[in-house]
């Protein structure tokens, strides 16, 4: 079974999925994912977009039916009793599952840790009891789990195998065929779940937009990720007189031809700072939701690559301080400064190092087999025999 709930994480798990493929060609896979794990071959019974909901408040109103999806995997998970569990990030939901998956004596292997170390860390010792193996991405959390007692292994950062060490951004540019002018490219990563997208991209075109005063010919450019509606982009797109091209997909691109970008916290930071990429980070969620995460969190900063940096290396733009004029000024500086820009692409340098070499996937690969039988799986039981079909959560 694997269970990932958002565009990152089906990407990740996608390529888990194909590393174990070579190393067990028998493999049959089941869950929640995206079209990158669906392309490898899962069977979804539910798909990552149904699950992919962010902030405190927002989560009330998806609550039928995340827990709709919940009994339905759990009864899969019954049904067909897989080897084991491979659960990509989202805890919230996740831990929930993995209780019900030991209750069924299913072991649980945790690929990208939650953020315990920022905040919620009462959930170590739950993780203690329900994970079997959690396998971390980032360097400073293999410590933390082990001062915790939890089996845990660093695996590496996914994302360094698949983000190039060499960029060309005229080759992209030319190759998403960007209009050929000199104004500076703005990359706009608003997020990978529908609420993310309409609290920030909106914002962000204002930036964009007040930011033609100093750069007349300033093009933006918004890859759309596999969970968000493509419509829902070009409806935000619409209210705003100002050149954008939108991407299906090509994040990865996007920045490679972008000369800075504003990038919603997250993983897209990362690849932002792989790609030596100078970013604004920026984030809101719902006023209850802020107020409550804000007397939670335990960390100095919010952005990951800030984290691993260990000091403030982009500014970071949350909640209230996440303006159209903040965000223009600090585009601006990046913009106007070319030393400081030159310096700054030269730190984020540093922080490929710190990821670990290529290979991570393979390296969940490895860990995974560990828990599959050695032989054929025995021939299903009467009741297997009858299985039906999931039942689809969507037209």
């Amino acid at each position: 079974m694997f269970v990932a709930g958002e565009a990152s994480a089906d990407l990740h798990g996608a390529r888990v999925v194909a590393a174990l493929k070579q190393r067990r060609p028998d493999l049959e896979v089941f869950g929640i994912g995206g079209s990158g794990l669906r392309d490898q071959g899962l069977e979804a019974i539910a798909r990552a977009e149904d699950i992919s909901v962010a902030g405190l408040t927002e989560v009330l109103f998806a609550i039928p039916r995340i827990w709709r999806i919940m009994r339905l995997l759990v009864a899969a998970a019954r049904e067909r009793r897989p080897a084991a569990a491979v659960l990509i990030d989202l805890p919230d939901f996740n831990l929930r599952l993995a209780k019900r998956l030991k209750k069924l004596g299913i072991p649980v292997i945790y690929y990208i840790s939650p953020q315990v170390w920022a905040w919620r860390q009462s959930r170590v010792a739950q993780i203690r009891e329900l994970v079997s193996q959690m396998l971390v991405v980032l360097p400073f959390e293999q410590a933390f789990y082990q001062q915790h007692g939890v089996r845990s292994r660093f695996v590496g950062h996914p994302l360094i195998e698949e983000l190039p060490t060499a960029t060309n951004r005229a080759a992209s540019r030319v190759e998403l065929q960007l209009p050929t002018t000199q104004g500076p490219v703005i990359a706009l990563l608003p997020g990978s779940r529908v609420k993310e997208v309409t609290r920030h991209l909106a914002l962000m075109l204002a930036a964009v937009e007040r930011l033609r005063r100093r750069f007349p010919d300033v093009h933006a450019i918004i890859p759309v990720a596999s969970t968000i509606p493509r419509k829902l982009i070009d409806n935000i797109v619409k209210g705003f007189s100002l050149h954008a091209t939108i991407l299906d997909g090509k994040a990865t691109e996007a920045l490679v031809a972008a000369d800075a970008a504003v990038v919603c916290s997250g993983t897209a930071t990362l690849q932002a700072a792989l790609l030596g990429r100078p970013m604004v980070v920026v984030y809101r969620v719902s006023f209850l939701t802020y107020h409550i995460v804000k007397r939670l969190v335990k960390v100095a900063h919010v952005a990951l690559v800030n984290l691993i940096a260990g000091h403030t290396l982009v500014p970071e733009l949350l909640q209230a301080a996440f303006t159209p004029q903040n965000v223009e000024t600090e585009l601006d500086k990046i913009l106007s400064d070319a030393v400081a820009r030159v310096r700054l692409t030269q730190e984020l340098g540093q922080i490929r190092r710190q990821l670990g070499g290529p290979g991570a996937a393979g390296r969940v690969a490895d860990v995974v087999v560990d828990y599959l039988p050695a032989s054929e799986p025995p021939l299903p039981s009467p009741a297997a025999g009858r299985r039906t079909p999931p039942e689809k959560l969507w037209g």
